[in-house]
């Protein structure tokens, strides 16, 4: 039995269909320009909109009135609704009511007709077709993964118009640009330009040692160096040991066979990415020094050093004998590659106070020092201001490559109670590394785009900003097989994951 469905309704429930006029195709309307010569020449042809007029006979035995009122509460709308035929189930119009509904009866039969306007001029299929990853080499084709990592789509239109589909690229590695390619144009969005990496320079972490297990593994004996560097005093024999105890390094067993007896840790600075050393630094350290009685005295020094382990700067804790000040000596290169001193202040060794209303600079809640070098310029820290010199003689880019903590008793004398370096903290003010650039389209990500529409989406948010100036949406033309290429920035490393949807188009 044939029947007719208009949006949610079946009108053959209450008429049966005379005459239904489809046609074979909507009108197409041309843009013509005159020839010098003979005929004329075809601008532009668009396919108007289609007309379906329809007559029909009321089912005998149902009431006329009823009827009337029926047709008239279904079909006589400004809403556009689905239009099917039962003997084309697979394809629907969108239709709505042009003109008046003629109806005619004498009580007991009744006849009539209408026609309804198709705006688009043609069917669609009902089903959406679906092409992706996981049902390619089916009914609706096939997805090429390529060994460049593009992609090559395979779509079979059915229809015997050309469709506009909705393409949906989920990248599984960073791209900057997608181009979609097919024989009706090309369309491309992001940017071709956009590099994976760049090289920067930045600052960038180098050490930053806490633990017992961060110093034992990275600052270690050095039995290569026996004597310290002299500052105004002889270099001390490195005899003893110095290692973690309790809460950061400090003395350990310690020799008393010189006026002054020392042990020494050795931490070579990795090298950045680029295989150099540091040059240009920001050394922070935490410094604990404070005495239990006023006959303890002791040394604490930090060297740095170049790839040659020639000293660079130096910081010092010096008390060399009986009473309640300590100093802070700060020692930096010459041009005879020997420690100069350059800065000294004075703070009680008891309490760690520079004076009496100062901050505890080396007790147990303080202790933070640092120093910078940056191109020829070091600079010492002393109460969060800098006091900087030049290096004389010495190159901008002579690098840091170690660092020797050295600590030091005096004979017969007891060691400063708490000496202890803490922690230590090193960065790298200038290194230069490669930097991925977090492309405009990440893994996961997903694109879309609406040929129809002319839209493009990222994560569902609007991205038409995206299009590329020149390029088009374009439409996949009827037929097997139609080709649809899918290319990305050089530097993706896999090719994405596709979805392709479109209605079939019939005339």
């Amino acid at each position: 039995m044939f029947k007719v469905k208009y949006g949610d309704d079946y009108l053959t429930d209450y008429v049966r269909f005379i005459k239904v006029n489809r046609g074979v195709a909507s009108e197409s309307e041309l843009l013509l320009e005159e020839n010098s010569g003979d005929g004329t020449n075809v601008l532009k042809s668009r396919r108007k909109v289609k007309e379906i007029p329809m007559t029909f006979h009321v089912i005998d035995g149902l009431d006329v009135n009823v009827v009337r009122e029926k047709l008239g509460s279904i079909i006589s709308t400004n809403v556009i609704k689905q239009l099917t035929f039962s003997d084309t189930p697979n394809i629907y119009y969108e239709a709505t009511l042009t003109g008046a509904i003629e109806y005619t009866d004498d009580g007991f039969f009744a006849d009539g007709g209408f026609t309804l306007l198709v705006p688009k001029g043609y069917a669609e299929s009902v089903d959406t077709k679906v092409l992706n990853n996981d049902n390619s080499g089916g009914e609706n084709g096939t997805i090429i993964n390529n060994a460049d990592h593009s992609v090559s789509v395979l779509i079979n239109n059915n229809g015997t118009l050309p469709i506009y589909p909705t393409i949906k690229v989920t990248p599984t590695s960073e791209t900057g640009y997608l181009a979609f390619v097919g024989q009706n144009g090309i369309l491309e969005i992001g940017n071709p330009d956009e590099a994976d990496t760049t090289t920067a320079k930045s600052q960038k972490l180098v050490c930053d040692f806490k633990t017992k297990s961060d110093f034992e593994t990275n600052f270690v004996p050095d039995t290569s160096w026996t004597t310290s560097w002299p500052t105004n005093l002889d270099g001390m024999p490195l005899n003893s040991t110095i290692a973690w105890k309790d809460d950061g390094i400090r003395i350990g067993a310690m020799a008393q066979s010189s006026l002054w007896n020392a042990g020494v840790l050795r931490y070579e600075v990795p090298k950045d990415d680029l295989g150099n050393y540091v040059k240009d630094w920001h050394a922070n350290f935490n410094t604990l020094y404070i005495q239990k009685n006023l006959e303890q005295c002791g040394r604490f020094q930090i060297h740095f050093a170049d790839e040659n382990k020639q000293p660079l700067a130096c910081f010092e804790i010096y008390k060399g004998g009986v009473g309640e000040n300590a100093s802070l000596n700060f020692w930096r290169i010459g041009g005879d590659k020997k420690l100069k001193h350059f800065k000294n202040h004075t703070f009680s060794a008891t309490t760690g106070k520079p004076d009496k209303n100062g901050s505890p600079l080396f007790a147990a809640s303080h202790g933070g020092q640092a120093i910078v070098k940056q191109g020829n310029k070091i600079s010492f820290y002393w109460r969060a201001m800098a006091e900087t010199y030049l290096m004389d003689d010495v190159p901008a880019s002579t690098k840091l490559a170690y660092v020797y903590v050295v600590i030091g008793k005096r004979r017969y004398y007891q060691m400063v109670a708490d000496t202890s370096l803490r922690s230590f903290k090193l960065m790298n003010l200038n290194n230069e590394y490669t930097v991925d650039i977090p492309n405009k389209y990440q893994p996961e990500d997903e694109v879309k785009v609406d040929m129809e529409k002319s839209k493009i989406t990222v994560n569902d948010l609007g991205a038409n900003s995206d299009y590329i100036t020149g390029s088009e949406f374009f439409s996949i033309p009827p037929g097997a097989s139609q080709r649809l290429d899918i290319v990305y920035s050089n530097f993706t490393t896999s090719p994405p994951k596709v979805e392709i949807k479109w209605k079939e188009r019939i005339l």
